[in-house]
């Protein structure tokens, strides 16, 4: 205590003292300005406005009736049981939406919907993939290094000529994996690194995760027998190859601001 009124005490004698009214008013025109100018960059930054077509629409009303957003979230609004929905039409195929609806998984039930329905649904995701960015991305891996890793991995993958991690790998991207792992860095929602785990993680223990999740956010992949056994296969080759796929991104150092935690939506 005796620390602060010190610090205080020269506070309140060397303000007085050493700053003139003109260098007051200078320090408060400088704080004004510095919020000026950040009020414009939250505000001004580049809006994009997608119309829905009559089919996105029937879609909206499908995601209101059937209660989606209890479970997951459109741009962070929404349940949080389920995975942001927002940019999904770019990460999965329809076939994909077809089987999740039809049969459910894990905790999400099954949805009795006729073809045009889910067509319709569809549309609606496809609408709000081109809305913006639902989830934060990772601040340390930039979209253009993230490709780069991709297609260092695709090559090496390619080289390997094993057909069951390329099926995996074909699984990962296709599946509702990458709604919360990101390969080679920790993702933003805090999912493994899953070059990592698969050095961590025996084949066994990888299978068991595959099957029965793991708790609390993993639930049971849903995947065949035979799906689980690539993406087994897939998850052990990116430790096993890690460093070689890495050596061959070349990646500059990242500066402090980029580090930063910041949230992304628009």
């Amino acid at each position: 205590m005796g620390f602060v009124k010190t610090i205080l005490h020269c506070n309140t004698k060397l303000w007085p003292g050493r700053c003139s009214p003109l260098m007051k008013g200078l320090v408060m025109v400088l704080l004004v300005m510095c919020f000026v100018f950040q009020t414009g960059l939250v505000y001004t930054d580049r809006k994009s406005s997608v119309l829905l077509d009559e089919q996105a629409v029937a879609g909206r009303q499908l995601w209101m009736q059937n209660n989606c957003q209890a479970c997951h979230q459109l741009h962070g609004f929404g349940g949080f049981l389920g995975p942001d929905l927002t940019n999904a039409a770019a990460r999965l195929d329809r076939d994909l939406l077809d089987a999740r609806l039809a049969l459910g998984q894990g905790q999400m039930p099954a949805f009795e919907m006729d073809s045009g329905e889910v067509e319709a649904l569809w549309s609606f995701l496809e609408a709000m993939d081109q809305t913006g960015i639902g989830q934060a991305r990772n601040p340390n891996i930039g979209q253009g290094r993230t490709s780069a890793k991709i297609k260092a991995l695709e090559s090496v993958i390619a080289e390997s000529g094993d057909v069951g991690v390329a099926q995996g790998f074909e699984i990962f991207q296709t599946n509702t994996c990458q709604a919360c792992h990101t390969l080679y860095a920790v993702s933003a929602v805090g999912g493994p690194d899953l070059s990592i785990s698969g050095e961590i993680l025996s084949a066994g223990e990888i299978a068991y995760v595959l099957e029965f999740g793991r708790a609390p956010l993993m639930p049971p992949s849903q995947l065949s027998p035979d799906q689980r056994a690539s993406v087994q296969a897939f998850i052990t080759f990116l430790a096993e190859h890690r460093d070689r796929v890495l050596e061959q991104v070349n990646e500059d150092p990242i500066p402090f601001w980029r580090s930063l935690p910041w949230w992304e939506y628009e």
